[in-house]
């Protein structure tokens, strides 16, 4: 009794709404739907879009996410140049340690001590902001303690980021891109004879460039080039091509 009155009211309900002309094709439509649903190819076919969708958007980020590293490197890079410039100058002459960094030949770049030269300096020129402590009485640089991603000297994002997430991280540590902490240092030069040309040794290639100061790094994969055969290759410059003197 019970279901035969709850029929009854359902076909009430359906005979009732909607009415007019198209009362016929609305209950035909409700009717299919609610009884068909949706098949196991359907629910297929909205899974696949929205994978590739995800896929898609997966792309996406993972460019978005290089094009920022890169651009932080540049900024980096720049950044050095900049603070080396600065730092002669106020100082009428490059620090010796920065020098020796750069003519031993071992091509050791922004490491500690020379990052410890650049921290001395750092709050009297305003130089790069980096992360240290003063830990001596004294004022060599070596009373300057570097800390944070700055501990191994100063690197490129893509080392900072391992240092940053890891407070036991070295520069033996290996970096995901690719190479060691080591590799991702950033590697310098400076105009020693003050005739406005800085005669790098870009991973062993002799480059003339018109500046007081470069800088470079070795980019995602922590591997220089060889600027002789490459030119301007994935690394990353503090120079513009059109800097380049003639040698």
């Amino acid at each position: 009794m019970r279901i035969f009155e709850l029929k009854s009211m359902f076909g009430k309900a359906s005979r009732q709404t909607p009415r007019g002309p198209h009362a016929t094709l609305h209950s035909s439509l409700f009717t299919l739907h609610s009884a068909r649903g949706f098949t196991l190819i359907e629910m297929l076919v909205v899974i696949g879009i929205i994978a590739i969708l995800i896929g898609a958007l997966m792309v996406g980020f993972g460019r978005v996410t290089k094009s920022a590293q890169r651009a932080r490197a540049q900024e980096t890079v720049q950044n050095v140049a900049t603070a080396l410039a600065l730092l002669e100058q106020n100082l009428g002459s490059w620090p010796k340690v920065l020098l020796q960094q750069m003519n031993d030949g071992s091509g050791k770049g922004m490491n500690v001590a020379a990052a410890q030269v650049m921290a001395k300096y750092d709050a009297k020129f305003r130089l790069m902001g980096l992360t240290y402590t003063k830990t001596g009485s004294g004022s060599a640089a070596t009373d300057y303690t570097l800390k944070g991603i700055d501990r191994c000297g100063i690197v490129d994002p893509w080392a900072a980021a391992v240092l940053k997430r890891n407070e036991n991280a070295n520069e033996a540590s290996a970096v995901p891109s690719g190479g060691t902490v080591r590799d991702h240092m950033i590697f310098f030069a400076v105009d020693e004879d003050g005739d406005g040309i800085v005669e790098a040794q870009v991973n062993g290639t002799p480059v003339r460039i018109r500046a007081s100061a470069v800088a470079w790094c070795a980019g995602a994969d922590g591997k220089l080039a060889d600027y002789a055969k490459v030119g301007r290759s994935d690394d990353i410059y503090s120079w513009r091509k059109d800097q380049e003197a003639d040698k």
